[in-house]
């Protein structure tokens, strides 16, 4: 899938066109390490950066045998545009899909998808129903800033008044006809358990299957087997 929904904008709540034309106006070199390196206390992430920062900062969401072959493509530049394409920053051969930052959010979040999760993702957030057939899976070893369960959009991210920081952590979604499997699964974001959370309220959304496998602010370190 070489698209984000347009129904991303509900979830952004956010402008990012002028950020996008400030990052293609940028003449500087970026400092790359930047990409990975924990936000500084007061700010929120922006699309406001040089496509080789963007690829860096995508690819550190997913294991190594993952980002090196897949497709790394950016946030739509104008999300109330209708179903607009994201731009492809890197050509991939894998299936998988990195994105970079969520612009608005008060600690990197990039995130690497497999081809039933993207296809999941854009039904979701357009309302629709997925109608998936198998196990989608997706990774943000970067972790995540997220707001409250069934928290409406906020115009300004300075607003929010409550973060939950996840971990790094999986996503997994499952085929429609597997969507009870999931009931009676935790759903509280503060207690770094795995949880269910709906993109979507609408009836024909099918819950999103958390799993951190670290607590928030406790970054994965990739370590060759003795």
């Amino acid at each position: 899938m070489r698209f984000v929904s347009a129904a991303l904008a509900a979830i952004l709540a956010i402008e990012v066109s002028a950020s996008h034309l400030i990052a293609h106006e940028q003449v500087v070199e970026e400092d790359l390490s930047s990409a990975t390196a924990p936000l500084p206390p007061g700010t929120f992430t922006t699309s406001a950066h040089s496509d080789q920062w963007k690829i860096k900062n995508a690819l550190s969401a997913a294991p190594s045998v993952i980002a090196a072959h897949a497709e790394v493509v950016d946030w739509p530049a104008n999300p109330k545009g209708g179903q607009a394409h994201g731009r492809i920053l890197r050509q991939g051969s894998n299936g998988w899909t990195c994105m970079p930052d969520i612009p608005g959010r008060p600690q990197h979040d990039p995130m690497c998808a497999d081809e039933t999760t993207m296809k999941w993702l854009e039904a979701t957030l357009a309302g629709r129903k997925p109608n998936i057939d198998r196990v989608g899976l997706s990774y943000m070893l970067m972790g995540e800033a997220r707001r409250g369960q069934n928290a409406p959009p906020a115009k300004n991210p300075i607003d929010v008044k409550e973060w939950f920081y996840i971990g790094p952590h999986i996503m997994v979604v499952l085929p429609d006809s597997a969507r009870e499997a999931l009931r009676g699964i935790n759903q509280d974001l503060s207690n770094n358990e795995p949880y269910v959370t709906l993109l979507n309220p609408s009836s024909g959304s099918t819950p999103l299957w958390v799993i951190p496998v670290a607590k928030g602010g406790e970054p994965i370190k990739a370590e060759c087997a003795k």
